[in-house]
């Protein structure tokens, strides 16, 4: 194995050490929010601004009753960019808070639900007030961010608030500022991030938590399964029409 490969695997180990060292009481304390809002009649929501939007949304193992919000955005302008703007900033919208406004607005939101929203750096408009418009509707925010990212950044919102500041719970992944983990000197920037990994198992572990706080309430939730076992279609119909009845 070359190198920066080998070097790779060893800061993603240490990484996943200290999430799961120095962020578990945030995880716990987390989940057991999330849990006591589902208990009582309240929704579940998920929403990632970066590459694992669709991670935990009805996988094998992943709760039935997580909502996943997805939001796209296209723009189609053959115009050649004017100047001092380039053309990825036509496909780019986290840095428009109107628009984070508006998903709150039009999203089944409602009081006693929860937002579990995933930001690596948090700073940008949209995910804050997407997080600010669930909170006025009621709708709690666990927030899943790299707190060290997000203070080295200056906040694009206009309240001058990040993701981990207006949030009611915050799961701080602890990863590198800038995301990349490798030191690369030939290439001038550093290589393989590390956002992807930790968003990722920080959701699950926060997922693997709330389903412990629910069964110590009580409270059975809905799960799915592989669709490749043999009954895993079947499962996941009753899995689903439960999950109906219950709302989790």
């Amino acid at each position: 194995m070359s190198s920066l490969s080998d070097r790779y695997f060893d800061l993603a180990q240490e990484a996943l050490a200290r999430l799961r060292h120095e962020a578990g009481p945030e995880i716990d304390a987390a989940a057991a929010f999330t849990a006591e809002r589902v208990a009582a009649g309240g929704r579940l929501h998920h929403f990632d601004t970066g590459h694992t939007a669709k991670e935990p949304v009805r996988r094998a193992g992943g709760l039935v009753g997580l909502h996943g919000i997805e939001v796209g955005w296209t723009l189609a302008h053959d115009a050649p960019p004017p100047p001092g703007r380039s053309a990825l900033e036509a496909r780019y919208f986290y840095d428009n808070e109107s628009m984070g406004s508006m998903v709150a607005d039009r999203a089944s939101l409602a009081a006693g639900d929860v937002l579990w929203l995933v930001s690596n750096s948090g700073k940008e408009p949209f995910p804050v007030a997407l997080a600010l418009g669930a909170q006025a509707r009621g709708c709690a925010v666990v927030a899943v961010t790299c707190v060290a990212f997000s203070r080295s950044v200056a906040a694009r919102h206009s309240s001058g608030r990040r993701l981990f500041e207006v949030a009611d719970r915050v799961v701080d992944t602890r990863g590198p500022v800038g995301d990349a983990a490798v030191e690369v000197p030939a290439l001038g920037t550093p290589i393989a991030p590390l956002s992807g990994l930790l968003n990722v198992a920080a959701v699950w572990a926060l997922e693997a938590a709330t389903v412990e706080a629910l069964l110590a309430r009580g409270v059975h939730p809905a799960v799915y399964r592989s669709v490749n076992l043999p009954d895993g279609f079947a499962w996941n119909e009753r899995a689903e029409r439960a999950c109906r009845e219950r709302g989790i």
